[in-house]
């Protein structure tokens, strides 16, 4: 059992950048030649609110790769967007990611306006960045969807989690119930494993170890509607597929209501440190702790 795929989502909703190896660190995954990179670093908002592929599916098409010290963010007949890492911008917005308030740096309106172009929006929307030298992330304890986590545990502009953890295993298993085949990716997973000994096995881990470095569960995943999106083509499933499959055998709802599971959401067990260490593609995963009667509580 070990790491497939890292992945580090630099702007929310967008495409990830794969990478044989990764840092750890309190807000999740970061690249390790230039820290500044991390995952949900930066979004895409309107009117201040977060938007995200469940609304725009086009988002999927935005291509993020890194040059020089530059992201560079590419799409279909745009020219390519570089947004300078070292530099930030000075504007300060208040933001919302779901309800929960978080500020941002904006950028300027040239941004705006590409991201407007591609997406077709005429409304105003922005792209800003959170300054983790100067700002406070959100408290994942705080996040509507139940979770364990610990009054430690941080975000920025992820949904639920500095990290998301999928199987093979399980997408395998779910595409022998499917008409069409989905990728791991519809699920945006920061680390993809294989060669775990059944599907599903991820549901009951409670605490893990990759490489050294530990981490803990803070909930399952619960599913919206974003795996419907064909990360290839950013085309939405006409059946609403996973999604209605999902809902048929995935539900466990004295705790987590009407809504799906699919892989867990963690952060890291070190809750001090804000930089904790690398794991690679390759790692073996070590379970530490388990709850093997996750599906039978109530």
């Amino acid at each position: 059992m070990h790491v497939k795929e890292l992945i580090i989502y630099p702007i929310k909703s967008c495409s990830g950048i794969k990478v044989q190896e990764a840092l750890v660190t309190k807000y999740g995954l970061a690249l390790p030649s230039n820290p500044r990179i991390f995952d949900r670093r930066w979004m895409i908002v309107k009117n201040g609110r977060h938007l995200a592929q469940r609304v725009l599916p086009r988002m999927a098409l935005i291509q993020i790769s890194l040059i020089d010290d530059n992201l560079c963010v590419r799409a279909p007949n745009m020219s390519d967007l570089h947004i300078p890492i070292n530099s930030l911008p000075e504007e300060v917005m208040q933001c919302f990611c779901w309800d929960q308030p978080i500020l941002g740096l904006r950028y300027d309106n040239n941004v705006s306006h590409w991201f407007r172009t591609f997406l077709e929006i005429d409304d105003k929307i922005d792209l800003v960045v959170f300054d983790d030298k100067n700002f406070q992330g959100r408290l994942v304890k705080d996040c509507e969807a139940p979770n364990v986590a610990r009054d430690e545990d941080t975000i920025i502009y992820h949904d639920m989690s500095p990290i998301h953890l999928c199987s093979l295993e399980s997408v395998a298993d779910l595409n022998t119930r499917l008409k069409k085949h989905i990728q791991v990716q519809n699920f945006r997973p920061n680390i993809v494993i294989e060669n775990v000994d059944k599907p599903y096995a991820e549901d009951y881990w409670r605490e893990i170890e990759i490489g050294q470095i530990k981490f803990t569960w803070i909930a399952a995943c619960i599913r919206c509607l974003l795996p419907t999106i064909d990360p290839q083509t950013g085309i939405k499933d006409p059946d609403l597929e996973p999604w209605k499959t999902l809902r048929s055998y995935r539900l466990k709802p004295d705790i987590y209501r009407d809504k799906a599971l699919f892989g867990i959401d963690l952060a890291p067990t070190d809750t001090i440190k804000n930089v904790l260490g690398i794991i690679r593609v390759g790692d073996s995963i070590r379970i530490n702790k388990d709850e093997p009667d996750f599906w039978d509580k109530k």
